[in-house]
């Protein structure tokens, strides 16, 4: 086994995240990390970059469920998203999350919001299953040929707009 602390850590190519467990207790934290990435990797990143001592690693991958392609793709295949490896740290020094903010208007929660909104909305118009919703003018040409059918006379020259 390599003495402690041994592998130098200069600029990662890979992301590490930090997750809120509150079901742990302080001495413990957990993150999400990429599938190649070893207990002894995560102890020597901590230990040089943020100066974090750890008594013990403990990781785990969860394998993601299977799924169906995309709409619009040709056929129905099935595949299985990648999976997902977390690793849970005790820590020599209790470390406590900082409380959740409150007040998110300092990283445009309501701007957030309502891009999101716009992006549903756009889905709606413009996504694989926009054709699958009815349209409103096509429920107004419904209600004319049901009233066109219960009529005993029918008018034979009737205004009626259709837009497209």
């Amino acid at each position: 086994m390599p003495p402690y602390g041994s592998k130098p850590v200069f600029l990662p190519k890979f992301t590490i995240s930090l997750l809120r467990t509150p079901h742990l207790p302080p001495n413990f934290a957990q993150f999400a990390v990429p599938l190649n990435i070893n207990k002894l990797d995560l102890r020597d990143y901590l230990k040089h970059a943020y100066d974090v001592e750890v008594l013990s690693v403990r990781s785990f991958i969860t394998q993601m469920k299977v799924q169906r392609t995309k709409p619009g793709t040709t056929g129905t295949n099935y595949y299985r998203p990648r999976s997902v490896k977390k690793m849970t740290v005790e820590l020599v020094k209790p470390f406590v999350y900082p409380e959740e903010p409150k007040d998110l208007k300092p990283w445009d929660n309501e701007l957030w919001k309502a891009i999101e909104k716009m992006r549903d909305e756009q889905k709606k118009t413009l996504g694989p299953f926009a054709y699958k919703e009815p349209n409103a003018e096509r429920g107004k040409l419904r209600k004319l040929a049901e009233e066109a059918l219960t009529e005993e006379t029918t008018e034979v020259e009737k205004d009626v707009t259709i837009s497209r």
